[in-house]
């Protein structure tokens, strides 16, 4: 190879294998401020490291969801260290008002996936055997993003119940919520609603209650409703699932309540 095509191929290479640049606005931490250890949480940062179980092991048929909130319009994840198998998966999706966008699995190390939203959801999903844990990185850019998130929970207990609002009285106008359930002890959990309170139209096109059931690495939208009707329940057959509600400017009642186990 000659000197001028030799110098064009390594240019290519570094171009090729550089992690993504961020989004006009804020640049990225230089390196990660907080460090989360926890199976799943509620991670509200720039930036941060997510040791899960590095070097050691974790059962069989886990599920841990972390709902990871960036204070700009773009997040990236970077894979630093892992133990997974084949048969397990790190998988990355963004939530807005409108839903859940597609699964993306994070499976090399060094890989960098951006997702485009405030708000991003990693899930690790163990298969029927034990593996080992893995080291991820996230750092926020771009530009300012003031969507608020107005509600969110992580259910991780084998059975439980929730209600929203937490303190009583009525929930407000334009809300953006989002509850997690994974329960730490592997399991098919079932999801009730006892009580449910909400604006009402045909369409659950003013303020809704969405499920997701994670099922075959994704999350699919089982049911919407809206009114005061109680939905049938939902088995999380592969053991986590979530509840997204949101509303309209106006118009608001008393929420809802719901119980898994």
């Amino acid at each position: 190879m000659n000197p001028v095509a030799c110098i064009v191929f390594l240019a290519f290479v570094a171009v090729a294998t550089a992690a993504p640049q961020p989004l006009q606005g804020q640049p990225e931490d230089p390196n990660p401020i907080d460090t989360v250890t926890t199976c799943g949480g509620f991670v509200e940062t720039s930036s941060a490291s997510i040791e899960f179980q590095v070097g050691g092991s974790i059962r069989a048929d886990m599920r841990c969801v972390w709902i990871i909130r960036g204070p700009y319009v773009s997040q990236r994840f970077n894979l630093v260290q892992s133990g997974l198998k084949e048969t397990d998966g790190l998988f990355l999706s963004g939530h807005s008002r409108s839903g859940i966008t597609a699964q993306q699995k994070l499976a090399t190390v060094g890989q960098n996936i951006t997702i485009n939203s405030r708000t991003a959801i990693l899930t690790l999903s163990v298969g029927h055997a034990p593996t080992l844990g893995f080291k991820l990185e996230f750092f926020s850019s771009g530009s300012s993003e003031n969507s608020v998130l107005s509600g969110h929970a992580l259910l991780t207990t084998a059975k439980g119940n929730y209600t929203y609002p937490v303190n009583g009285g009525q929930y407000g106008n334009n809300e953006n919520a989002l509850f997690a359930i994974a329960p730490t002890v592997p399991g098919q959990p079932t999801l009730r609603f006892t009580r449910v309170n909400l604006e009402n139209d045909s369409g659950c096109t003013y303020d809704s209650i969405r499920v997701y059931n994670w099922f075959d690495n994704d999350y699919l939208q089982v049911v919407r409703f809206c009114g005061t009707t109680i939905p049938t329940s939902v088995t999380f057959q592969d053991g986590a699932g979530l509840v997204a509600f949101v509303t309209d400017s106006s118009v608001t009642s008393t929420g809802f309540e719901f119980q898994y186990e």
